[in-house]
Parts: structure tokens; sequence; C-alpha cells
């Protein structure tokens, strides 16, 4: 039921201050095909990989996979925010690359913006 979904503000040691969140199974897959895209179009920030560095992996010590098995399911929201402020015309075309809608990834993009405010 999606009004009985929960989410959970963190910090972190160094300062910073993230959300987890839940999404449902087509919003999720919607922003994953967003993200994947925008992660081989736009430049990221000190020549970092993206693909790499976003992929969740847990240590074997809190009893992760031993061959490093890295696992998705996180969308980075940095990431597919960056979307708003596209020119139209590449936010046309990154959505017809996913096979959506600009509307629907807006939509998208603001419920996930409404889910993560602190309040």
């Amino acid at each position: 039921d999606d009004d009985q979904r929960l989410g959970v503000h963190f910090g972190t040691s160094d300062g910073g201050f993230s959300t987890v969140i839940p999404l449902n199974e087509s919003d999720y897959w919607r922003l994953a095909a967003l993200q994947s895209v925008l992660a081989n179009a736009l430049e990221s920030d000190c020549a970092l990989n993206p693909r790499a560095w976003r992929l969740f992996r847990r240590t074997p010590r809190r009893g992760g996979c031993r061959n490093n098995d890295r696992r998705k399911g996180v969308i980075d929201g940095d990431l597919v925010v960056q979307y708003c402020d596209l020119p139209t015309a590449d936010q046309e075309d990154f959505a017809s690359a996913i096979g959506s809608t600009v509307d629907l990834i807006m939509d998208n993009l603001l419920e996930l913006r409404c889910s993560s405010m602190v309040i």
C-alpha cells in the first residue's frame, strides 16, 4: 500500500545527509533506465565512473557476498534530478530513449522530491 511506505533520513560521519525511500516497481524501472541513460550522457564529477561507485556492495564483515557481488536496486537521486535542469530538447530525447514521456518522468521526480522532504 503506497500510504504505508516509510523512508529513512540519515547523516554520515563525514557530514553528509541522505535519504532512502521506497519506490513502486514501475517508477523504479523508469528511473533506473533514466539513471543509466544519464550516467552515459552526462559528464561525471572528478572523472569517477558513475556505474562503479553507485552500486551497492556489502562488505564480507557485515554478511555480504564473499565474491564481492554488487547489487543494483538503488537510484541515485542526485543524478536523476539533474534531468530537471536539462534543456527541453534533451529531456525529450532522454525520455524517448527509455520509452517514456517528459511529463511522466517529471511527475516521478516530483514525487521522489516530495517523498524525501524533511518537515
